[in-house]
């Protein structure tokens, strides 16, 4: 455990669970938003009112043939507080780097570009370059010192804030779900995917349908040891439950819940692969690295984004550890090598299915680190953080200010040089082109900054 640790070894980031962060955000769902549970945990999906098959069907289809070459927005979070000043060194600052970092520091970081910054050797590796491929073949965006004023340092909180656009502890939807509330479609529920076992809270909607999978295979209906007779009788009884429409609005909502999961994983079954030795149709053109979560995950979402469903909006959560109290150089390099080389090759993939203009990736995480390092060769909790826009599309540089080293603020942290929320409304107005005012209250006070071109 880190001595100088505020957050008593991260506590605070191990108790940052779905269970937990479900009931702080007041959570049961209501009819407006309730969840399709029974299919093994592969998929549950989330909507305003159960849909007709066949309605589901034409929807995701007309979008995809109404706008093919739709805009395409895909978050992806770094859980536990990625460290800014270790993954993009600052070069022209490097003695006060130094002087901060004595035991953890990047020592011959290769630089990146013509940007004055080094980057971690970890983001060198993968599919053409790794990160730092992207970054000088045009397609990467930087944004040190991103986070809000007076940031909050827990995990809980500022991950609350990051997922609603919203710097308020009080339950809400998803900004992205606000959107979808707004600009999105009432009868198609994969309009936004969770590439994961539960609804990313960032599309947590008003009455916009949504899903969440980890892949068509699992969208089905699976009881744990349950097999022959007894599973024909359960799947007899699962579809006499979606085609029920009973009256009561308790009995109305599980129901249509029920009928709603069972026809996106209708929807899906086309595109699952039957077992062993046999072809997958999600394979992918290009070869993934092995052993790496979010590499599958990533997979699985471009082939789904290249299919006839009228995906708009998804999200991915990175299995890399990056609260990194203790031992940071072993642990970051590890977190940065899974994430750059699945990153990396995502965009290599969106690339060689033709997606590569229709598709922006975000990549964030909830706040950054302090600027000196610990005694536990680690760094605590911090502000100032890192996102990132990756795609053909993204505006290539540095995009924000990279904090000062010798202008911390009143607590010995970065300075904030860009507010999240600014990041969220240049997205929605220049990427979704649709008003940052529908989703991010007091959205003109924040400004922009040009992420796409």
């Amino acid at each position: 455990m880190p001595r100088s640790c505020a957050h008593k070894g991260c506590n605070d980031f191990r108790q940052t669970s779905e269970a937990a962060r479900r009931r702080w955000l007041g959570a049961p769902l209501t009819r407006r938003q309730v969840l399709g549970a029974g299919l093994g945990f592969g998929l549950s999906v989330y909507a305003a009112r159960a849909l007709p098959l066949a309605r589901m069907l034409e929807a995701a289809e007309a979008e995809a043939a109404a706008a093919p070459n739709a805009p395409v927005l895909v978050t992806v979070f770094l859980p536990g507080g990625c460290d800014l000043l270790n993954t993009f060194v600052p070069l022209g600052d490097f003695g006060r780097y130094a002087d901060l970092r004595k035991h953890i520091r990047v020592d011959g970081a290769p630089a990146l570009g013509g940007s004055g910054l080094g980057i971690h050797p970890s983001l060198t590796t993968g599919a053409r370059g790794g990160i730092r491929g992207l970054y000088e073949a045009g397609k990467l965006g930087l944004l040190p010192g991103i986070d809000y004023a007076n940031p909050d340092l827990s995990h809980f909180h500022s991950r609350h804030f990051w997922e609603t656009g919203l710097i308020t502890q009080d339950a809400a939807p998803g900004w992205l779900g606000r959107w979808l509330d707004r600009h999105g479609s009432g009868d198609n529920a994969l309009q936004g995917l969770s590439l994961d076992y539960s609804l990313s809270p960032v599309l947590r909607s008003g009455g916009a349908p949504v899903a969440a999978l980890t892949s068509p295979a699992d969208a089905k209906l699976y009881i744990n040891g349950t097999w022959g007779r007894g599973q024909d009788d359960a799947l007899a009884t699962w579809d006499r439950i979606s085609a029920s429409y009973p009256r009561a609005p308790g009995p109305a909502a599980t129901f249509g819940a029920a009928r709603l999961a069972k026809q996106v994983g209708d929807r899906l079954a086309p595109y699952a692969a039957h077992g062993r030795g046999t072809p997958d149709p999600l394979a992918p053109p290009v070869a993934y690295p092995a052993d790496n979560e979010l590499g599958k995950r990533l997979s699985r979402l471009a082939a789904l984004i290249s299919l006839p469903l009228g995906v708009r909006v998804a999200t991915v959560d990175a299995d890399g550890e990056f609260d990194t109290h203790d031992n940071e150089p072993k642990e970051l390099g590890k977190a940065l090598t899974s994430t750059g080389e699945a990153l990396a090759v995502f965009q290599l993939d969106l690339e060689a299915r033709g997606l590569a203009d229709p598709v922006v990736t975000v990549v964030w995480s909830e706040f950054g680190r302090r600027p000196q390092d610990n005694d536990s060769n680690g760094t605590d909790h911090g502000a100032g953080g890192i996102a990132m826009v990756l795609g053909t599309r993204a505006n290539a540089g540095v995009l924000s200010p990279y904090p000062s080293l010798s202008a911390l603020d009143r607590e010995d942290n970065l300075r904030v040089t860009v507010d999240f929320r600014r990041v969220y409304a240049s997205l929605i107005e220049q990427w979704l082109g649709t008003s940052a005012a529908d989703v991010i209250p007091n959205a003109g006070a924040f400004g922009r900054v040009q992420l796409v071109r």
